[in-house]
């Protein structure tokens, strides 16, 4: 009994230094739609009163992640590029660390170029606060994709976005 304590906390404390993931929906009722005819526009909760703005506009599509507080003042997405099949995925994953956001993984739908071939992707972005960026991707049919992604978000809660 007292090997599987020393076990349990030794767990706790690992997972205390990475962050431990956190999931919220990418649609559905919690979160608030703005739609208009000409396109759409959602934002969905997150941990810790930041949010992730999503929209659709036929072609091209955004997300952006910010505190709500500061979501309207966002000069300009996170990530805009080409739709493909969904676009967004179910979900986000959040590492959270001492309480605060510091990256998230998405799956992403986009078509990089004008032919049809379409890449789906679990698409990372490092949080710095205000502040949020692309900071990489891993196809979705690479090996070990979901534990690949997980590395590079811990990865990008460690380096944040890069300086300007």
């Amino acid at each position: 009994m007292r090997k599987k304590l020393v076990l349990a906390a030794a767990l706790a404390i690992a997972g205390s230094a990475f962050g431990q993931p956190i999931f919220t929906p990418a649609s559905g009722p919690g979160c608030k739609d703005q739609s208009k005819a000409e396109f759409s526009l959602w934002t969905c909760p997150g941990p810790a009163g930041y949010v992730v703005r999503f929209t659709d506009e036929g072609n091209i599509v955004s997300l952006t992640i910010a505190p709500r507080r500061s979501i309207e003042k966002v000069q300009g997405p996170t990530a805009q590029w080409r739709g493909a099949g969904k676009a967004f995925g179910d979900k986000v994953q959040w590492i959270v660390r001492s309480d605060v956001p510091k990256a998230a993984v998405i799956r992403t739908w986009r078509r990089p170029d004008d032919n049809e071939r379409e890449i789906q992707e679990l698409s990372v972005f490092a949080i710095n606060g205000e502040k949020a960026c692309l900071f990489g991707a891993v196809e979705i049919h690479a090996d070990k994709a979901n534990e690949a992604a997980l590395a590079r978000a811990e990865q990008a809660a460690d380096s944040g976005c890069p300086e300007k």
